[in-house]
């Protein structure tokens, strides 16, 4: 008698089936991850090369799951396989005689961050209601897309990772193969440019993080 209960398969007990070949054990673990790298890599390369880095990126995946090891956090190992894959597409561009990254095009979820840097609390609530206020955070959140792709690679990633994807220090460390020290000092330099960048949109919000400001990590 089958005792499991439903639902989602735990991630250690479909990385091994995956191991054994299962193919459907790794369409589920495409399925389940990919809506997030896909969000990542738009942030990261722009909408335009996202499909084509979320496809080299479980292709990645395929070929060296059987390196991952289970003390590890399979998002952590997942997001730097993300990072390097976006991070050799942009040096690729760059090398084809490119010397600026378009991201034109805000992601899903670019309104989130937008609320978390230009939108003050009481007026979250109204904005879901209000069409003129979505059309504003729209704006901003395009504006927000602009300005990471004006970020230097490394800064972009660290910011990104944490400030809309909620990754800790120590987790971010370890994605980017860095000290803790470089993470916060990439954060805290990220998040100053990011300001000048959007500084009259939120100076008319009336909100403008501090420089350290920063969530639990």
């Amino acid at each position: 008698m089958n005792t499991r209960k439903s639902g989602p398969m735990p991630i250690d007990e479909l990385i091994a089936r995956c191991l054994t070949g299962d193919v459907r054990a790794f369409e589920t673990l495409v399925k389940t991850h990919s809506n997030h790298v896909y969000g990542y890599a738009c942030r990261m390369v722009g909408p335009d090369a996202a499909e084509d880095v979320v496809q080299e990126v479980f292709l990645r995946v395929y070929r060296s799951l059987h390196t991952f090891r289970s003390e590890a956090e399979f998002k952590t190992w997942l997001y730097r396989i993300t990072t390097n894959v976006c991070l050799d597409h942009l040096r690729r561009v760059r090398r084809q005689g490119s010397r600026f990254v378009s991201l034109e095009g805000a992601p899903n979820g670019a309104e989130d961050m937008a609320l978390a840097w230009g939108v003050p609390d009481g007026q979250r609530d109204l904005g879901a209601m209000d069409p003129a206020v979505r059309a504003e955070r729209r704006e901003l959140a395009e504006l927000l897309q602009q300005a990471l792709g004006r970020l230097s690679d490394k800064h972009r990633a660290v910011l990104v990772l944490h400030d809309m994807y909620g990754f800790r220090y120590e987790e971010i460390k370890d994605i980017l193969r860095c000290s803790l020290g470089t993470v916060k000092s990439r954060l805290f330099y990220a998040r100053r440019a990011l300001r000048e960048e959007l500084r009259p949109y939120l100076e008319g919000a009336g909100d403008i993080p501090a420089s350290g400001a920063s969530s639990a990590s």
